[in-house]
């Protein structure tokens, strides 16, 4: 509700994001940008009063992006799974009535509430109104709902805002598998695909839908796994981007996140004829910085390099968290010592810990 823009509908309530990697042709752009091949010969004529046509610079984020609804509600699903964690750990009162709030002001109450789709994400000046694309920012929301079902463990979590919040996400997943947006998403062939399996099938194993997270499950390894990982354990739609590190990171950890909800169905996506494992065993050498990564990646990665983990215009992550799944998956030591070899990553104090804990073997 905090936009500066309405959406196309007139109704602030709903969802409104840009595409990140566009830009209008007026607004500069950094150095290490690229018009990501847009054009075959000069690009059309710039019109400096509209900035139209909006341009394409993979890998390079758009600083507007604040005008409209993403960095709030990355912030609030961020605060909420922070939150809980704390209450869990900490038993402090105010983070759980915290956490509470917040979840109340963006999906239950009627005066700020976000309506149940993203009809109105990656909207493109002069191109489009919304795009599947934008489903991939909603991508934490199953481990929103996992705190959910923690914050039931506490006094300022009603069952009423249970029920209403159920039936909320019981809508969004009737939008995620019904709507013209939601079916091309599923149809994506590189991380998005992944991340929307990952995101629906989680949602549906929270609000009692468990035929379409096991139908993904069952379905994972002809549709995502063998479209999208070669025998060498490669990825070559994410090794095409202009970050393609922290696109092999992102689709790396949306493929053991759908591991792991294949797990609820006795489905086995860890191991072989699954090629999951061969995609971390590629990229394992270059995580622990024996070789050199070979594909562009126009931003910094590590936390060394000057890389903000947190920030999604800079970088996706650490490996720490897919590093901690492997090492609880495969109940290795080999994988949990790696972890501390990482660079600019504090092992005891970490977040992760709290987040994705190491489990005893």
């Amino acid at each position: 509700m905090d936009k500066k823009y309405i959406p196309p509908s007139g109704d602030k309530h709903d969802y409104m994001s840009l595409d990140k990697y566009y830009w209008p042709c007026n607004m500069v752009v950094p150095v290490n940008c690229t018009d990501n091949g847009n054009y075959k010969s000069a690009p059309p004529a710039c019109n400096e009063t509209t900035g139209l046509p909006w341009v394409d610079h993979d890998g390079c984020s758009n600083p507007n992006m604040s005008f409209y609804d993403h960095d709030n509600m990355i912030n609030m699903t961020e605060a909420v799974i922070a939150l809980t964690i704390g209450w869990y750990y900490m038993n402090i009162d105010d983070y759980a009535k915290r956490a509470a709030y917040l979840l109340d002001y963006w999906f239950l109450d009627s005066s700020t509430k976000m309506n149940p789709n993203l009809n109105f994400g990656h909207f493109v000046p002069g191109v489009t109104d919304g795009s599947h694309g934008a489903i991939i920012d909603t991508h934490h929301w199953p481990e929103l709902l996992d705190c959910v079902a923690i914050l039931r463990l506490s006094a300022f979590w009603s069952a009423s805002q249970d029920k209403n919040l159920m039936n909320w996400f019981s809508e969004f997943l009737k939008w995620l598998t019904t709507n013209t947006l939601g079916i091309q998403e599923a149809e994506a062939n590189n991380n998005h695909g992944v991340w929307y399996d990952v995101q629906t099938g989680f949602i549906a194993q929270h609000v009692g839908q468990t035929a379409i997270s096991k139908n993904i499950s069952q379905n994972a390894l002809k549709v995502r796994v063998e479209k999208q990982i070669t025998t060498a354990g490669w990825l070559p739609e994410e090794n095409a981007r202009t970050k393609s590190w922290s696109y092999n990171e992102f689709c790396l950890d949306a493929f053991f996140h759908l591991a792991i909800l294949a797990n609820y169905s006795k489905v086995d996506l860890w191991n072989p004829p699954s090629r999951i494992k061969l995609a971390f065993d590629y990229q394992l050498p270059y995580i622990l910085l024996q070789k050199k990564w070979p594909y562009p990646q126009i931003v910094p990665f590590f936390p060394s390099d000057g890389c903000v983990i947190t920030a999604v215009d800079q970088c996706i992550g650490s490996y720490f968290n897919i590093l901690r799944m492997a090492a609880n998956e495969y109940s290795s030591s080999d994988y949990e010592n790696d972890i501390k070899t990482l660079p600019g990553i504090n092992y005891q104090t970490s977040y992760w810990n709290l987040e994705l804990p190491k489990e005893e073997n």
